[in-house]
């Protein structure tokens, strides 16, 4: 009798389930589509009903027609998942039922663990994939590979040896080197002296305090081992390394697994190994929605045909690992090869993958990657209202979002802790058109965590960004040198509406690098604090049609170069002139009553929004109007916001600080190049007035050792309002007419 109840249960969830979603009742009527069941209690001999569900998602999609329904319920699936096409008025759908977490799992586990002498053990297993591209995981969390020097659990915090100065291209000198034989280990280098990007190399010969290597060594002397600034290397991938619980080996010419077990033993232990790059494989389909399942040890990604794909609701974690950073193919590359493209190693095969045209991943959560966190590519696609987070830990231009190609929409996303820029376009990969998109409403913070040189928002180079707009966006706390940065003579960048405050260096850099910079905008935008500079304009022979007005800061704007023609500057608010910010050290930068701000814009055809005044006000909020908020509005995408103690390290020559956890360098040796770690944030919700606000929760990154703050930021209960994030302004303003024209303070 329970039997029979629980299945008429589930027959009856399954129709309001199949009714909530989306055209689903429109298109069973037009095209009689069937809905199948999928359960891990199931048998694929059966016919899929409620009553009788398959065991498998590929059992159901290879039954399922346009316009059919896949419901998968609770449970785990160690398969790869790759769905016919649907049509445009009957696409097909796979959607977790409702009933628990649906997860994907891309890993299998590894049996037959045996004593192998030294306190390890050993399993002999077939791991598939590229030896580079493997992932253990232990009782459900992610196993360090074995290296040298040892690390914690965070990438994107790691522990860095450091060679000496008299080290060269393809040796390292280090009195710290252990005698082992590390021969045929990968050494994983942030040298150089500007290191924008990180390298790999191969170990030759292994000596006491002395290493040669193959590789590592493209783009010298900027990125490359020797007597330059920053010599931080590692060691992955040697049985040699393997010293502490958790770390792992593989063998791959025997075929044989090594881990150091947890202390008491392997017993009661459970460990996986990645099998499955691609979980959710639809780079052959059309017209298929994924809705609300969960990825692990694995991906999903869209093909160069493929369109109408919506995927939405996804909870993707550790998408992507490789531990080596190849160059580019040149099959790969859009511009001729060359030695500088090893920058862009890895963007195009990790990540989300949103290939194609007029696909859409939104909703969705996608955090751990060594890589790219989302690859867009091809025309007309959309990443929405998302939160993206601990990606690109291996130190290429891997960024939260790769965004290749023309139409595309980024909108309302958060990206949180990434290795590189939160938004990237490699040109390398891209070419130079950039047409005709869109970013944002998304909000950028704790990027540049293992690079230097770059930004949250990043461009490069040469590009032509004709009819795109980058607006609306907030940039904050990021370890780099700047905000928004426009490089190496990119042009026809449009910016406007955007917020910036604990960049750095700079908020807004258009870097015309002895070339041009034509027809680069920036409008309407607020600098906060920890900006040396708001925008800096530097190295352009050909200033043509670039135009900065309306921004409003609390530092000086810096425009130097040739520069004939040279830009237009006016209009701005800068020191001394104090903008009356309602709150500066919490990155509220909307105007308070009073400030100069108010009705001293001038207007800009396309840009200015709506007035509510006599005029339009400077800066990216216009009093009285409903605060614009930025990011997503999932579990986690709260603001998070540093204390005033903090500053972010610009990049190139200066030494940062080491790291304020891990293995410390003997007395008297030069400390790692690395990171600053960030100092006592806390949480407040994204642009919300701040009246009534009450201090909740502080939070840390892991590793990072807590500080009492010197203030407690707070957050706010949010209240009635349109998505995304409209609310009331916080007072109504008296205008006064007046017959005169505002003042025009800044730069003219």
């Amino acid at each position: 009798m329970r039997s029979a109840l629980r299945r008429i249960s589930v027959a009856a969830a399954a129709a309001a389930v199949l009714t909530a979603l989306p055209g689903a009742a429109s298109a069973e009527g037009r095209h009689q589509g069937r809905t199948y069941h999928v359960a891990t209690w199931g048998a694929d001999r059966d016919s899929g009903s409620s009553l009788h569900p398959f065991r498998t998602i590929g059992r159901c999609t290879e039954q399922v027609r346009p316009g059919d329904t896949c419901l998968i319920h609770r449970g785990r699936y160690q398969e790869r998942v790759a769905p016919p096409s649907g049509t445009k008025d009957a696409p097909i759908t796979l959607a977790a039922y409702g009933d628990g977490a649906v997860t994907v799992d891309g890993t299998r586990t590894v049996t037959g663990w045996r004593d192998a002498g030294g306190g390890l053990v050993a399993a002999d297993v077939d791991l598939p994939l590229d030896t580079s591209e493997n992932a253990l995981f232990l009782d459900g969390e992610r196993a360090m590979e074995g290296r040298w020097p040892n690390s914690g659990s965070d990438p994107l915090n790691p522990s860095w040896a450091v060679a000496e100065r008299s080290s060269t291209d393809q040796h390292i000198d280090d009195p710290d080197l252990p005698d082992g034989d590390f021969t045929g280990a990968t050494v994983h280098l942030w040298a150089g002296s500007n290191p924008w990007s990180q390298q790999t190399g191969t170990v030759t010969a292994t000596e006491a305090g002395a290493l040669d290597f193959t590789g590592g060594n493209y783009r010298c002397t900027p990125l490359c081992m020797g007597d330059q600034t920053y010599r931080n290397y590692y060691l992955v991938g040697a049985k040699a390394t393997l010293d502490q619980p958790g770390e792992w080996y593989y063998d791959k010419d025997a075929g044989r697994l090594y881990l150091v077990p947890p202390k008491g033993g392997i017993a009661g232990h459970t460990v996986t190994a990645k099998h499955e790059s691609w979980g959710v494989d639809l780079s052959h389909s059309s017209h298929v929605t994924v809705r609300g399942l969960d990825l692990w040890g694995t991906s999903l990604r869209t093909g160069a045909d493929s369109t109408g794909v919506l995927v939405e609701g996804l909870r993707a974690r550790y998408i992507s690992e490789f531990s080596t950073l190849p160059m580019p193919r040149d099959d790969e590359l859009a511009i001729p090869p060359g030695e500088g493209h090893i920058v862009a190693s890895r963007v195009l095969n990790s990540g989300v993958q949103i290939l194609g045209h007029g696909n859409t991943l939104r909703n969705s959560d996608i955090g751990y990657s060594a890589g790219t966190g989302v690859l867009l590519r091809g025309s007309g696609n959309t990443v929405t209202g998302s939160y993206i987070h601990d990606v690109g830990w291996m130190g290429s231009y891997t960024p939260g979002i790769e965004i290749n190609g023309s139409g595309q929409t980024v909108t309302h996303n958060t990206i949180r802790r990434t290795g590189r820029a939160s938004i990237d376009t490699a040109w390398q990969l891209n070419g130079v058109p950039f047409h005709d998109n869109r970013i944002a409403y998304n909000d950028l913070s704790e990027a540049m965590r293992t690079s230097r040189d770059g930004s949250p928002f990043y461009v490069c180079c040469n590009l032509d960004a004709k009819g795109t707009s980058v607006d609306h966006n907030t940039v904050h706390d990021a370890d780099g040198q700047v905000g928004y940065y426009i490089d190496n003579s990119s042009s026809q960048f449009l910016l406007h509406h955007n917020v910036a405050y604990n960049t750095g260096a700079r908020g807004t850099f258009y870097n015309g690098h002895s070339g041009v910079s034509l027809g680069n905008r920036d409008h309407h935008s607020s600098y906060g604090l920890g900006v040396t500079t708001a925008v800096r304009l530097s190295g352009a022979t050909d200033a043509t049609g670039t135009y900065v007005s309306n921004d409003v800061a609390l530092g000086p704007m810096e425009i130097s170069g040739p520069g004939d023609p040279a830009p237009v500057v006016r209009n701005n608010l800068l020191p001394p002139t104090d903008p009356r910010y309602t709150d500066a050290r919490n990155g509220e930068l909307w105007p308070r009553a009073g400030s100069p701000a108010i009705d001293a814009g001038e207007t800009v055809d396309g840009v200015t929004g709506e007035v509510r005044g006599d005029g339009p006000d400077q800066g990216a909020y216009e009093y009285g109007a409903p605060i614009w908020s930025s990011g997503c509005r999932l579990a986690g995408c709260e603001t998070r916001v540093r204390n005033d103690g903090w500053k972010a390290t610009a990049s190139g020559a200066a030494m940062p600080r080491p790291p304020s956890t891990g293995p410390r360098p003997p007395s008297g040796r030069e400390a790692p190049p690395s990171p600053p770690v960030s100092r006592s944030p806390s949480i407040w919700a994204p642009r919300r007035p701040s009246a009534g606000w009450r201090s909740t929760r502080g939070w840390t990154p892991p590793g990072t050792p807590m500080a009492s703050p010197s203030r407690s930021a707070a957050t706010v209960t949010t209240g009635a309002g349109r998505w995304p994030g409209s609310v009331a302004a916080p007072s109504p303003r008296t205008r006064s007419s007046r017959s005169t024209p505002p003042a025009i303070c800044g730069s003219s």
